[in-house]
């Protein structure tokens, strides 16, 4: 397995999604395809994002997420207590017109067997030859893209949620896999409910044998964003998450809220976001160094891990390499720099 350099790269999780599998899915849903060939089809999917990764000269990989419908449908079609036929739902607060058709909780979830990730990561596992990680949407952000029917408050759907993930995450220690990212992307919608989303993520990473990343972002979909505020609502409090990495996204905000690092001093790993994945410009290895060295401003090298902003799910595979090579190659600079090629 290679060793991790100094400000090692990593991906914050899905990797482009082509239509092809896309149309594979409707063929086998429609009959017209057996089990058998959609599977395969999932496989050399999963093996070209592996392959793409590895060979933009990422140290830290992920499957790209190719086999799950979204990041959100993946969970909830496969707890009970959702009904998948949803409803049309506004998501995040900057544009009401950005929709989807999110799944309802018409009863107290509840468990139906292993979702299938440690079937995933065994896979990745098999078939990559650079570090990997699973992620995994945490429990705010699938209880939010969902309408409650049932629960008094979201409070109570969150922490039911944690508690069945918890042995998802179990699930995946148990198969092997030492790396989990979380994925909460909106934390920065709803400063006020940090307290108890604080005790969710407890909850969430309780008794869990891995390194634990915590990624939050201001959303994306589609290539935008998706909510007002800052990560300055979040601080201190996010760093009492019980997480050894926290990740965040940079380069959109051009550097903001990097200078939180010097106000409230943390011993975590801080995977700062380089590459703008909302735009569609692909970055210069120069552009991402200087990011880079930003981010030294405030952050120890020993203590720095590099990523894009957020997944890159809608990017067109041709600009999703590109911007990985970049993001690697602007790395490599600064560690010349540093003296530490």
């Amino acid at each position: 397995m290679q060793t991790l350099p100094l400000l090692p790269t990593t991906v914050i999780g899905s990797y482009s999604f082509p239509p092809w599998l896309e149309r594979i899915r409707a063929l086998a849903a429609q009959g017209e395809i057996d089990a058998a060939h959609a599977r395969e089809a999932h496989d050399c999917a999963v093996k070209s994002a592996i392959l793409d990764q590895e060979l933009a000269g990422v140290d830290i990989i992920t499957d790209g997420e190719l086999r799950r419908e979204t990041m959100v449908n993946f969970f909830s079609a496969r707890i009970g207590g959702f009904d998948m036929s949803g409803r049309m739902k506004p998501i995040g607060n900057l544009d009401e017109s950005i929709q989807m058709r999110d799944p309802v909780v018409r009863e107290k979830v509840f468990p139906r067997g292993s979702l299938g990730m440690e079937t995933h990561f065994a896979f990745l596992q098999e078939h990559a030859r650079h570090r990997v990680k699973v992620c995994v949407t945490g429990p705010h952000m699938l209880a939010k893209r969902a309408t409650n029917e049932c629960y008094a408050n979201d409070r109570d759907l969150v922490f039911d949620l944690a508690d069945i993930l918890n042995i998802e995450l179990k699930r995946l220690v148990v198969a092997g896999c030492r790396h989990i990212q979380i994925d909460e992307p909106i934390w920065v919608g709803y400063p006020q409910d940090m307290p108890w989303l604080l005790e969710s993520f407890a909850r969430l990473v309780d008794g869990v044998d891995a390194t634990i990343a915590l990624h939050t972002c201001y959303g994306n979909y589609q290539l935008q964003r998706l909510f007002t505020g800052q990560y300055a609502d979040l601080f201190p409090a996010l760093l009492d998450a019980p997480a050894q990495q926290l990740s965040l996204e940079f380069a959109v905000s051009d550097g903001e809220g990097l200078e939180l690092f010097a106000q409230y001093p943390t011993d975590k790993n801080i995977v700062v976001g380089v590459i703008d994945v909302k735009n569609s410009e692909i970055e210069t290895p120069d552009l991402v160094a200087r990011r880079i060295r930003q981010a030294l401003e405030f952050i120890a090298p020993e203590k720095l891990i590099i990523s894009p902003d957020c997944g890159m799910k809608f990017m067109p595979r041709d600009r999703a390499f590109a911007k990985l090579r970049a993001m690697v190659d602007g790395a490599r600079i600064v560690r010349r720099e540093l003296g530490a090629a």
